[in-house]
């Protein structure tokens, strides 16, 4: 009986670690095309192989959600950490094949997946400099983009960028361990219950 409780207390734990975190929402206050964005930034600091990106948000005081967070909401759609590239060097996320270039901080320069590894109806890119961030969004016809450069608008040296897709989660290590317990609890007390 005590094995039940503990396997329920595993996945109600698992429950709350998801729910605490919440998605960054990018609205019109700090949207490009309503003229809002603060740094200056526009929609041609991210430009894709096809053209540009259809909008973009910021610069957004603080770090972007990363892997351990809930990605950021743009009317109700959540766009997911898929991949990151620091710079200089350190990739983490999803083997994309993402590059940046040039390899050490800088104010501009250019981006690259491979879309044989990746593609989505959407997705975000994200430029982290200093204290903030900006994202762009790519859209429809946009999101076959998987080249591009990039340009931090607010003077600072790129500290990273990451692509964010609708629909994409990869769960931390942490939250796969929580779950796992959980499910081995499960499996341990109905096997006894069985015997």
């Amino acid at each position: 009986m005590k094995l039940i409780s503990f396997a329920s207390l595993g996945i109600l734990a698992l429950i709350a670690v998801r729910a605490e975190a919440v998605p960054i929402v990018l609205d019109s206050s700090i949207q490009c095309s309503a003229g809002n964005q603060q740094n200056g930034i526009a929609v041609g600091d991210v430009t894709g192989n096809l053209g540009g990106a259809n909008d973009c948000w910021g610069a957004v005081n603080g770090n972007d959600p990363g892997p351990s967070g809930d990605g950021f909401d743009i009317d109700g759609m959540i766009f997911d950490f898929v991949a990151k590239a620091e710079t200089p060097g350190g990739l983490e996320g999803m083997d994309i094949g993402l590059s940046v270039s040039p390899g050490g901080g800088a104010l501009s320069g250019t981006w690259e997946y491979d879309d044989s590894l990746f593609s989505a109806g959407a997705f975000l890119i994200v430029l982290k400099a200093a204290n903030n961030h900006g994202a762009w969004l790519f859209d429809g016809t946009a999101a076959s983009s998987s080249s591009g450069d990039w340009s931090v608008a607010w003077g600072k040296d790129l500290s990273h960028l990451s692509i964010y897709a609708k629909g994409v989660s990869i769960p931390e290590p942490s939250t796969l361990g929580l779950l796992g317990l959980g499910l081995a609890l499960i499996g341990i007390s109905r096997r006894r219950k069985t015997a």
